[in-house]
Parts: structure tokens; C-alpha cells; sequence
């Protein structure tokens, strides 16, 4: 007879929201060498929000890189065979929250947390994130801010082709009425959402500005009641190519943005880094 699943709802599940290029990649990876948490083979699950079916995205994605795997024959690799087999149940899952449960079940093992980081559950809208809090009561949220100006331009630079930067800089005016680049700088939405649902102690906020710290890596241990483990801070992942924004154009997306820093803020006060602050004072209010 089989060895029985854990259980687990005696465990403490992680929900990592984003935001988009603010560090979520180096946390999942500080969080996946931790001895006491289990982080999905696959960084991002992109599971709740799309769980009715009805749209091809995101598993034409997984699909695609299943067949990647498949050409290089990465399956033969014992290091590549948990992804391997992770990306093929994450597929026959599709929006069957037993399957959700069962793909960490199986592999959770005695460690107390478990759970993934998929950056656009920023967006997740007020209903589903009370399924998640209704299926896994001890969820612990992490959502990381970084200066909007700075997100929004290493988004671009991730996200768009160009020949260069000018051509970029040339996009300013139009991305923030594009739903892509505006609900991912949204950070008033997603907080005011994460609090309707969660309980102040379920949710840890962090900037990254301040991520690459001992304090940081302290403070997110203690949230997650796991014991610290030193960080390595030299190991950058998912970089954008570093190009800076002119300084003539930054002034004007701040104050595009000026709702999003005056509402940071106001709710975390002496928190927020000294970056957001300088852009503050150096842009006009609208």
C-alpha cells in the first residue's frame, strides 16, 4: 500500500503576488534552498485566476515549454525530471483545485511551508483571492514593491522589442493605458484587495529596494516562522538589461504615477525607500 499524503492544511501555504520584476525571482529561489519550505517546480503556476478553462493561456505556455524540454531531452537528466514531470501535471491540472492540492501533496514532505510566486496573481480580483483564503486558511501572503517608475521601466525593457532606447522612451505616453504594464503598477488595487481578504498577520509587504539585506531576509523569516538561513545577495536573477530612463522623462511618468507613491506612503510611512522619496520631491504633483 502506497505511503498515505500529508495533510495540508496543518501547514502554512505561500502565495508569492508579485509585483512583476521587483524581485520575485530571487525570492523564489532564497525560498526553494530553504530547508523548512517547498517551492513549486515551477516558479509560476499562474493557477488562480485562471482556473475556469476558458482560455488557451497559460497552459499553450506550459505546453510550449514541455516540448522545449522534450527536443533537448532534458526529461534523461535526473535534474531536469522534477520540472519535467511538474510542467506535465501542471497541464492535466488545468482549474482543478484538487489536482492544485494533490501537485503540492506529493512532494510537500515534512517541510511546514509550501507553496509558489506567480507575479500577475497581483491582479488576482476580491473573489479569488478568498478562494484561496477559503482552501488554505494558513496562507501567508508576500507582496513586493518596487518604485513604480523603475517596475514600469524594467517591465518595458523585459517585455518590449526595440531597436532603441529612444524608440522605448517614445512609448512612455501610451503603455500606462495599456492593461499590461497599468493593473501590474497597480499597487493601491492589490493592497486594498489583499486587506479585504487576509488578516494583517497574513500578509508580509517588502521593497525592493530593500530586499538584498540581512533585515529583509530576517524579517521575511520571521513571517513564515521558519528559522533564518543567510541569503546570497551577489546572484542576481531575471535581470532586464540596465538601462537607465532619461532623467527629463522620469519626472513626468512620477507624476503620472503620483497616486501610487503618495498612497505607499501614506501606509508605510518611514518604510518606503529613500529612491521613491527623491522621486517625490523632484516631480510636480498633478
Amino acid at each position: 500500500m502506497p505511503a498515505r499524503l500529508p495533510y495540508l492544511k496543518t501547514r502554512t501555504f505561500l502565495l508569492g503576488v508579485g509585483a512583476q520584476k521587483a524581485g520575485t525571482t530571487w525570492l523564489y529561489y532564497y525560498l526553494d534552498k530553504h530547508p523548512d519550505v517547498y517551492m513549486s517546480p515551477i516558479k509560476e503556476m499562474h493557477f488562480f485566476g485562471n482556473r475556469s478553462g476558458a482560455e488557451a493561456w497559460p497552459l499553450n505556455s506550459f505546453r510550449k515549454k514541455l516540448r522545449e524540454r522534450k527536443k533537448r531531452q532534458q526529461e534523461s537528466n535526473p535534474q531536469s525530471e522534477k520540472p519535467f514531470i511538474a510542467l506535465r501535471e501542471r497541464i492535466r491540472m488545468q482549474g482543478n483545485m484538487a489536482a492544485y492540492k494533490r501537485f503540492f501533496r506529493k512532494r510537500v514532505g515534512k517541510r511546514p511551508v509550501f507553496g509558489e510566486i506567480t507575479p500577475a496573481y497581483s491582479k488576482l480580483p476580491l473573489d479569488e483571492l478568498r478562494f484561496v483564503q477559503g482552501h488554505f486558511p494558513k496562507t501567508k501572503v508576500i507582496f513586493l514593491m518596487r518604485n513604480p517608475v523603475d517596475r514600469l521601466w524594467s517591465q518595458m525593457r523585459f517585455s518590449e522589442q526595440f531597436n532603441n532606447i529612444e524608440e522605448l522612451e517614445n512609448r512612455l505616453d501610451s503603455v500606462l493605458d495599456q492593461s499590461v504594464y497599468a493593473e501590474r503598477v497597480d499597487y493601491i488595487k492589490t493592497i486594498h484587495n489583499l486587506r479585504n481578504v487576509f488578516a494583517p498577520e497574513q500578509v508580509h509587504y517588502e521593497f525592493y529596494e530593500h530586499l538584498f539585506t540581512d533585515d529583509a531576509v530576517v524579517r521575511l523569516c520571521n513571517f513564515l516562522e521558519i528559522p533564518y538561513k543567510p541569503a546570497n545577495f551577489s546572484k542576481k536573477r531575471n535581470v532586464s538589461t540596465k538601462v537607465p530612463l532619461s532623467p527629463l522623462l522620469r519626472p513626468k511618468v512620477v507624476t503620472a504615477l503620483r497616486g501610487q507613491y503618495d498612497f505607499v506612503m501614506q501606509e508605510f510611512g518611514d518604510q518606503i525607500p529613500k529612491s521613491w522619496i527623491e522621486d517625490m520631491q523632484n516631480s510636480p504633483q498633478l
